[in-house]
């Protein structure tokens, strides 16, 4: 299909769905003060199913204490009304029907409390998981170990999700997803997702998203899916938080949060900033198999750190009237980092006569800065669920810094010289949504996105020659120009069957442009090509709090840059790593069952999952013999599968004793076809209790265990852990002081990966501190606890 054509199909979809009839019965009424009758403004209003309490939709209260649902589905329906410093207020149920369309309520009084609101809402506190259409989602506000937590931290006890030793998060095993800050691309977490979200405080975020076969409206980039962070925000009235802690390894934290509104205008804002001064080590250990040449090469690496970095967001949201909102965003982050890496390489023969030694010095210093900014625009109709919206969003990224590299070898040659690199990043999106409630609980989605993302990378060295003097080394210059634009269009569209079963097929189609200027190989790649996206989700609610869901998606990689990029980095001349230009997009299809049940006391989730992917992208690493230098590059290797099966499941063994725990187990498969086959099993298992000890005090246990994971030449390392949290309240809960030990009976934390190849043998064996303890106290204040929000669609999508 042409570029011509893909407009001309949203053009008529979008006239299509604005031609479309509402119908539909409605519900208005007013709320006010039982004791003065004057209005209350800005009160929230539940619309629920009256079967199962599920919400419909919901608003607010304008300032006449008036409130209205129009379009609602012929049913049964109950309305719940909450609002700070008031007792919420359940009304009786209401029949919308042919004979009663239209209903006007008598107004409802409100009784003030003394009791302030603790997270109560009309349908209850949400379970810490839940599952709702095609997102697992962990409700970390519920979590009483986010105060002293990272964003890393807590994703270890969410199903699905594996965290290795070092940080590299894992979503079904793949390390290829897509990280948002509420449904947005950030220079933060783009940057590098696995240190950012190591530095990341939990205490900010409101919940985490899983979405595993995401429907097609959002993006298909990322293998394994999307997690989609979504930070406190919209409130009535104002609130925030301080927050500070200090790691015995040497990570140090602080900032705060703050969310107001008044009226019509919200205001959201965070920040804070880091230190990270911690060490940890590796080793390899290489051996050929060569016959006539059994040699070996042992390495020690050390690695001292010294980071840090400051980051912040704004966003303002002013509602123009009660159809039309305007939401301004922005954020910011800057990074100062230093890594000393003191490294002592052996090489020996096959008879273990020693053959060179020497010592490898990479001494790295950088900084930058990121930044972002855009506009949101949302207009509701009369119709709850009828939107547009329109998003404009750009997000800047510049870095520069320099390696020294001091090598001295026995026998050879001592050198010095350093790296120096300035890069430049820069993406824009372009984004129209628009939603349409249709009779009979159908709803239509469709819209459009434009991203265009340009990156410059400029890489020189300079060497030391005899006299002393730094010299510039031509031959080693890497320079490289690079864009990506990729314009996209989706539609989905839900219906129901019966009562139960909710059905949501939708299609996607990305046009992808990617060019790429290597000036110092002479490398030049111009790659366009089109990527149509099919998702279904079919949903069956056998009875209320219990449902099972089936689910497909198509997901894309796109080569990465730096992985098509040819230069030989060779910063240590023993592992050298280069790119492939040649490199192909990458084609996933995702297949996923999942049961979601929740009782009064349990919390149950279970799910299986396959995924099978064409041209798979993978690192291959290969050794030369002769020169005994192990090279690492990447390469689509044929075909990969995976099965994976995973559960999680919480429940209340007494009102004040909490457990849960949650699994995966997969096996997977890794073939080119040729010479290349591998297969293997992985596992994780996460256990979790806390207990309420009362007087404000409570405790938190953990332990984790996750067996390492096949790859196309190896496995990667093994991981354990354990620990507990204290945590005491003060002040009526506004201040917590808590202290967390991670692994106290342990030094350090072994990971081990092993790479075999019919011509060597590699382990790859990585030390972390273990024995640390992380002290931790936050600040809440304001006048609420509950939140609601005008400029959030009453279908909630994330993005």
């Amino acid at each position: 299909m042409t570029q011509k054509g893909i407009w001309l199909l949203l053009l008529l979809c979008i006239s299509v769905t604005l031609q479309a009839r509402q119908q539909g019965g409605s519900i208005t009424g007013q709320v006010a003060d039982s004791v003065s009758r004057k209005p209350v403004e800005f009160a929230t209003v539940v619309l629920m199913q009256a079967a199962d309490r599920k919400t419909v939709a919901h608003t607010l209260t304008d300032n006449k204490g008036d409130f209205r649902f129009t379009g609602v589905a012929y049913g049964v329906y109950r309305i719940g009304i909450t609002m700070l410093g008031y007792a919420p207020l359940l009304l009786d149920t209401i029949r919308v029907d042919a004979a009663n369309a239209a209903h006007r309520l008598s107004p409802r009084y409100l009784s003030t409390t003394t009791q302030q609101l603790s997270g109560v809402t009309v349908a209850g506190k949400k379970p810490l998981i839940e599952l709702q259409d095609e997102k697992l989602i962990y409700n970390v506000e519920n979590d009483i170990d986010k105060d002293n937590s990272s964003a890393s931290d807590i994703m270890r006890k969410i199903p699905m999700l594996t965290v290795d030793a070092d940080g590299t998060i894992k979503l079904k095993g793949q390390t290829n997803y897509k990280v948002l800050l509420n449904g947005r691309a950030t220079s933060l977490i783009t940057k590098d997702p696995k240190e950012a979200l190591k530095a990341y405080p939990a205490s900010i975020i409101k919940k985490i998203e899983i979405i595993t076969e995401p429907s097609a409206k959002y993006d298909a980039e990322g293998i394994g899916g999307i997690i989609n962070i979504i930070t406190q925000r919209g409130v009535i009235g104002y609130n925030g938080s301080l927050f500070t802690n200090y790691n015995t390894i040497g990570r140090y934290s602080g900032g705060g949060s703050i969310s107001a509104r008044r009226k019509k205008v919200g205001i959201t804002a965070y920040a804070g900033g880091n230190i990270d001064q911690s060490h940890n080590s590796n080793t390899i250990s290489r051996q050929s198999l060569l016959p006539g040449d059994k040699g070996l090469l042992e390495q020690s690496t050390e690695f001292k750190r010294d980071n840090k970095m400051l980051y912040g967001s704004l966003e303002m949201t002013y509602d123009i009237d009660t159809a039309n909102s305007l939401t301004i965003f922005g954020n910011g982050n800057i990074s100062k980092m230093t890594q000393l890496m003191p490294q002592i390489s052996h090489w020996s023969d096959s008879t273990g006569k020693p053959i060179q030694s020497g010592t490898n010095n990479s001494d790295s210093y950088s900084q930058g800065h990121g930044t972002g900014a855009g506009l949101d625009y949302q207009h509701k109709f009369r119709k709850p669920g009828h939107e547009l919206s329109l998003v404009f969003n750009m997000v800047n990224s510049y870095g520069d810094g320099h390696t020294d590299n001091s090598q001295v070898y026995v026998p050879g040659t001592d050198s010095f010289y350093r790296n120096n690199t300035v890069f430049t990043n820069r993406a824009i999106v372009t984004q129209a949504d628009y939603s349409l409630p249709l009779p009979h609980e159908q709803f239509l989605e469709t819209g459009f996105k434009g991203t265009f993302q340009y990156n410059t990378n400029t890489a020189t060295q300079e060497v030391r020659n005899k006299e002393g003097a730094m010299v510039p080394n031509p031959s080693r210059e890497n320079i490289f120009n690079t864009t990506l634009n990729v314009l996209a269009f989706y539609v989905t569209y839900r219906f129901k069957i019966g009562t139960k079963l909710s059905v949501k097929p939708g299609f996607r189609l990305e046009q992808t442009h990617q060019t790429g200027d290597f000036v110092s190989t002479k490398t030049r790649i111009n790659s366009d090509y089109l990527s149509p996206i099919p998702t279904v989700n079919i949903t069956w609610q056998l009875q209320p709090m219990t449902s099972l869901s089936f689910s497909y998606s198509r997901r894309l990689e796109r080569p990465n840059i730096f992985a098509m990029n040819p230069y030989v980095n060779d910063n240590d001349p023993y592992n050298i790593f280069y790119g492939n230009p040649n490199l192909k997009p990458s084609y996933a299809n995702s297949f996923g069952a999942y049961f979601n049940k929740i009782m009064e006391k349990i919390t149950f989730n279970a799910g299986l999952d396959y995924t099978f992917i064409n041209n798979s992208i993978q690192n291959i690493i290969t050794v030369d013999p002769a020169k005994g230098i192990s090279a690492t590059t990447y390469d689509n290797i044929g075909k990969s599968n995976s099965v994976g099966i995973s559960t999680s499941m919480r429940f209340a063994l007494t009102k004040k004793w909490n457990v849960s725990i949650n699994g995966r187990g997969s096996h997977s498969n890794f073939s080119d076809g040729n010479t290349i086959r591998s297969s293997g099993f992985s596992g994780s298992a996460y256990f979790n209790t806390d207990y309420n000890f009362g007087h404000s005090f409570r405790a938190d246990g953990y332990c984790y265990f996750y067996s390492g994971s096949p790859s196309v030449q190896g496995t990667s390392g093994s991981n354990t852990g354990y620990g507990f949290t204290l945590r005491k309240d003060f002040l009526d809960r506004k201040l917590s002081v808590s202290i967390a030990a991670d692994q106290p009976f342990r030094k350090q934390r072994p990971a081990i990966s092993e790479t075999n190849d019919p011509a060597f043998h590699r382990v790859y064996t990585s030390y972390f501190p273990a024995n640390t303890y992380t002290f931790s106290v936050s600040w809440r204040f304001g006048k609420l606890t509950t939140s609601a929000t005008r400029n959030k669609s009453v279908i909630d999508t994330g993005m």
